[in-house]
């Protein structure tokens, strides 16, 4: 919890920790694990006197391959700048923070090589191969 009334005797908050989220938060996502996530940068007034969070934040969550589901890393880096009505005292950093990294969240990753993704019905194939495959004059020679 970051106390935001700091401001009134400070000209910004800085910020430069690192952040654990409580596995409640992501036990129903895709996240198999959240690690090294560390947030830096300031929390200041803006000319309209609101808030003004700028932070980068950084880590690595754990997601299953979209095609193996083995366990692989997924990297973020985001910028936040987000302006913020100056009506509380308090910031939860961690509630705060939580929901960019669900924005971080991959619909669909893998690290595997496609040409490698077989099954007894089907595979992958390059193009090359599919062309061949489908051209009716690759029997005859010039």
């Amino acid at each position: 919890m970051i106390n935001l009334q700091e401001l009134n005797y400070k000209d910004k908050i800085i910020i430069d920790i690192d952040v654990i989220i409580p596995t409640e938060y992501y036990s129903n996502t895709d996240i198999i694990s959240l690690d090294d996530v560390k947030a830096k940068g300031d929390i200041k007034y803006d000319e309209e006197d609101n808030y003004l969070v700028n932070l980068n934040l950084t880590g690595k969550m754990m997601l299953h391959d979209s095609i193996t589901y083995e366990e692989i890393p997924y990297y973020f880096d985001v910028n936040i700048e987000e302006s913020l009505e100056n009506s509380s005292k308090t910031l939860d950093l961690i509630e705060f923070l939580w929901h960019y990294i669900v924005l971080e969240i991959p619909i669909r990753f893998t690290n595997s090589e496609l040409e490698s993704v077989k099954t007894e019905n089907y595979s992958v194939i390059s193009e090359e191969e599919y062309k061949k495959k489908n051209n009716p004059f690759s029997d005859f020679s010039l």
